[in-house]
């Protein structure tokens, strides 16, 4: 079976192409958001044992726990729109390759400082490729099958992140901690490959970048949230130690 799908300029420009190429396309696209939900998910189950390995304070391991998160969620409400103006391929490209480096280096951190600061680098990878996915998703495709296949990227992704912690888990029984940071980098390897390959260049791109200030506003505002729900977090946790 045949199908339309934008390949270059606006989505009123088709072209017909074979279903085996289409669900390659995509398939690229859920691997991408496959290792930004792993990313994400997998590093909890492994505090523990990192606390061990650096005897890092429990404020450090929350850093480490929340780091990917914070990075994620300060940095995709700007870095996500301004796939637009430019190439949405080579914002994939970079936010994936960016991913390996902060995995690996999360992986081989030599002390706690550097592992939250991977972790916050990770995310930021995770806000130049995650919300990049869905929006070639919705650039590429129309009508019901936009939303079937945005209801798979949804479900595929959402998975992996349940599925992370218990691959963790099975890791770290025969494995050093760092084995859970590694998982991803294999995946992100083979998505750059296919993105390369695959996903075309120019997809219904805009000529305006959008709102650049208030893309850096919330990059602010988002992590200074985030902070602040941290700090009220670790006075309630204080508070109820000295109480107890």
């Amino acid at each position: 079976m045949n199908h339309e799908m934008s390949l270059n300029g606006s989505a009123a420009r088709t072209v017909t192409i074979g279903a085996a190429r289409e669900a390659a396309v995509l398939g690229t696209l859920i691997l991408v958001g496959v290792v930004a939900s792993l990313n994400l998910s997998m590093a909890n189950v492994a505090l523990p044992t990192i606390g061990r390995a650096f005897n890092a304070p429990q404020t450090a391991l929350d850093l480490v726990a929340v780091g990917y998160m914070l990075g994620l969620a300060a940095s995709a409400l700007w870095l996500g729109p301004r796939g637009y103006p430019y190439e949405r391929k080579v914002m994939l490209q970079a936010g994936t390759a960016l991913a390996v480096l902060a995995s690996l280096a999360a992986a081989f951190a030599p002390t706690v400082q550097v592992l939250i600061l991977a972790r916050l680098v990770g995310g930021l990878a995770g806000g130049l490729a995650f919300p990049t996915t869905l929006a070639l998703v919705a650039a590429l495709w129309s009508g019901g099958t936009r939303t079937r296949y945005i209801k798979l990227w949804s479900g595929v992704c959402g998975a992996a992140a349940v599925l992370g912690p218990m691959a963790s888990w099975l890791l770290l029984q025969h494995f050093a901690w760092g084995s859970v940071f590694l998982v991803a980098v294999p995946l992100a390897l083979a998505a750059l490959a296919l993105t390369d390959r695959l996903v075309p260049n120019h997809v219904d791109e805009a000529a305006d970048a959008g709102d650049d200030v208030g893309g850096r506003l919330s990059v602010v505002l988002v992590a200074t949230l985030a902070l602040l729900a941290y700090a009220d977090l670790m006075a309630l946790v204080c508070h109820v130690y000295v109480i107890g």
